[in-house]
């Protein structure tokens, strides 16, 4: 039990990170919830399988989905450290997987030039 909650504690800053950041264009709101469940819950059980791997794993995790984040932020002319209009980002995200009701007009599909 206590490696547990080492390896949860070593696991969730960069989640913490990642939310603090993201958590006004996760749709909808509780998928929120339902993502601090489910990591704290997925690390806890890696932890029983392989370890302290599961630290790897969870950081892994945490920067893929950073990544699109990041590549997503860029090809729709958003700042990924600021999203500047989260209502389009989510209708946008939407859209992305399929959702009819998503219709909006997808903005810049250049890449954004962080001029700093």
């Amino acid at each position: 039990m206590r490696t547990i909650v080492i390896d949860l504690a070593l696991a969730l800053p960069p989640f913490v990170v990642g939310l603090a950041t993201t958590w006004r264009v996760i749709w909808p709101r509780w998928k929120v919830y339902g993502k601090c469940l489910a990591y704290a819950t997925g690390v806890a059980v890696l932890s029983l399988l392989i370890g302290h791997w599961s630290v790897v794993v969870g950081w892994l995790h945490q920067s893929l989905g950073m990544g699109f984040h990041i590549w997503f932020c860029k090809r729709h002319g958003f700042r990924w450290y600021a999203v500047e209009d989260p209502a389009r980002y989510i209708a946008l995200s939407r859209a992305s997987v399929g959702m009819e009701d998503a219709a909006i007009e997808s903005g810049p599909t250049e890449p954004w030039n962080d001029p700093g």
